[in-house]
């Protein structure tokens, strides 16, 4: 029932808003649709279409973007249906870091952007920094999407993380990675990464110091 709800919500939105909306995260499309069909006056259900419609909208006009965890099994099929075609400003080695983190049961944050799954995420405490694993799923052509991941994600660590704020480090091997990084703050204070460097087989380090102030 819950599947033809979400195609007969679908059905009733324009194409883009049908679009956003089919790309969204399983809960996210049961959530609207359950809103929409909770009520079985079709006048209501019309009205909720075209306030969604209207939102949906506002959403590709202005993005939200959202941390939130993810279940292991959602992870597990990243595992199996991704392989390590992730973004190339991704970090070093997340797909394995990936496998790692489900392995030891541990946990793992996903960034939705307008509902739809676009990156994860893992934050581990190493040594005197917080270490930031970034898988980046999308390998569209949108230049500010991997910014605006790095952004909600600092975003999060800011608002959500009660602890004392570490700084916050990625592992990058290339250098087109480590000038992007660099432009969100983040500080070279490894060598590895030579100018021109676009290979996978040297690391280096970087770090951001975060602050609530």
């Amino acid at each position: 029932m819950t599947k033809q709800m979400i195609a007969d919500l679908a059905n009733g939105l324009p194409p883009l808003a049908a679009q956003l909306y089919l790309d969204m995260i399983p809960e996210y499309q049961e959530g609207y649709a359950s809103y929409v069909y909770q009520t079985p006056k079709e006048d209501t259900q019309k009205r909720r279409i075209k306030q969604l419609s209207k939102n949906f909208g506002r959403l590709r006009d202005t993005p939200s973007f959202y941390v939130m965890p993810m279940v292991r099994e959602i992870a597990e099929q990243l595992l199996a249906d991704r392989g390590e075609t992730y973004h190339p400003l991704s970090t070093v080695a997340a797909n394995q870091v990936l496998a790692a983190t489900v392995n030891n049961h541990k946990t793992i944050f996903q960034v939705l952007r307008n509902g739809a799954r676009v990156a994860f995420v893992i934050l581990q405490k190493k040594g005197e920094f917080l270490e930031m694993t970034l898988g980046i799923l999308s390998q569209g052509k949108e230049a500010e999407l991997p910014a605006a991941i790095v952004g909600a994600v600092q975003k999060y660590i800011l608002a959500d993380m009660q602890e004392k704020l570490l700084p916050l480090s990625v592992l990058v091997s290339r250098e087109s990675s480590k000038l992007f990084y660099q432009e969100q703050g983040f500080v070279l204070i490894a060598k590895g990464c030579e100018s021109g460097n676009e290979s996978h087989s040297v690391a280096c380090q970087l770090v951001k110091y975060l602050s609530k102030s």
